[in-house]
């Protein structure tokens, strides 16, 4: 087991990367045998998808990264269970293709190897998302 600093310092490199849209440095915190998910139905298309070689991961962090704007997120919370890590963050997203821009929460769960993230499950607000990228007719009353 490695120690928590160590793993939240790999989560918050990713993160940064990801707020500068540095593909490179995000896929060098992760594992060759990495795997990433959006928990949700095959509703949201190819982002509920899991994929898991360097090659589809690096599409799909690249699709997100050219259509959704993170870096108002912030970490509120941080929690360890041995090489695990579960992140929760808050703050405004940004579809970037319509400028839609909404606070929301988000939860991710981290599992390493080797100081590594070998996995990534992200919770989303599947609603928001299915609204916001034109799955739903009529957008939710606030």
């Amino acid at each position: 087991m490695t120690e928590r600093n160590v793993l939240e310092t790999r989560v918050r490199a990713l993160y940064l990367a990801r707020n500068v849209n540095d593909l490179d440095t995000m896929m060098a915190q992760l594992d060759p045998d990495f795997s990433f998910r959006i928990v949700g139905t095959g509703r949201l298309s190819a982002m509920a998808l899991a994929v898991n070689t360097p090659e589809t991961v690096r599409s799909s962090f690249a699709a997100l990264v050219e259509n959704w704007d993170l870096s108002e997120m912030e970490m509120v919370g941080c929690y360890a269970d041995g090489d695990t890590i579960v992140v929760h963050r808050a703050g405004f997203v940004r579809y970037i293709p319509t400028q839609a821009r909404e606070r929301t929460e988000i939860i991710d769960k981290f599992s390493f190897r080797d100081s590594r993230i070998v996995d990534l499950t992200e919770f989303v607000d599947t609603l928001f998302v299915a609204e916001t990228i034109g799955l739903l007719n009529e957008p939710a009353v606030a």
